[in-house]
């Protein structure tokens, strides 16, 4: 009988593992498919009234599959960092974090993906808020919240493609 016992609770044991392991990796699949963000983005950014449908802004976003973290530059002269999650397309894009800049411009967006493909026939876009934010005080300036879309027009972040989006 505790023979049959051990038995029943290896294998109980066993099984649960699996499992776990089974959805584990069912999750880093899921997360190693979703695209990258990498590429250069138009954007259009506004604090009023309807979006303007002429680009206004560049991201150049660097991003590998499956991984939460961005870097970049934005308008050619400010760093990006920030964070991607690779689930739910949610991101923080913090531009100029750089040495002498007294405030940071924080986008909080949303990435949209038709499928995995980086074909341009994709369009991947995002589109969210930003806001200015004081570095001394880690505080948003009041009124300085405003609307952000984009558009991705190069998977590619060569210095070629870079020249090629410039506004």
């Amino acid at each position: 009988m505790t023979t049959r016992t051990r038995c029943l609770a290896t294998v109980a044991i066993c099984a649960s593992a699996l499992g776990a392991l089974l959805t584990a990796s069912g999750a880093a699949t899921a997360a190693a498919k979703t695209p990258s963000i990498n590429g250069i983005w138009l954007a259009y950014s506004w604090f009023t009234g309807p979006a303007s449908k002429t680009p206004n802004q560049v991201f150049v976003l660097r991003n590998n599959p499956g991984s939460t973290r961005v870097t970049g530059e934005w308008q050619g002269e400010f760093t990006i960092v920030g964070t991607f999650s690779p689930t739910t397309g949610e991101a923080t894009l913090v531009a100029g974090v750089q040495p002498g800049v007294t405030q940071t411009t924080d986008f909080h967006v949303d990435f949209k993906f038709k499928s995995a493909s980086t074909a341009p026939t994709n369009h991947p876009t995002f589109s969210g808020w930003f806001d200015y934010v004081t570095r001394a005080t880690g505080l948003p300036k009041p009124g300085s919240k405003g609307r952000s879309e984009a558009t991705r027009c190069s998977y590619s972040t060569g210095k070629n493609a870079v020249s090629l989006s410039r506004l």
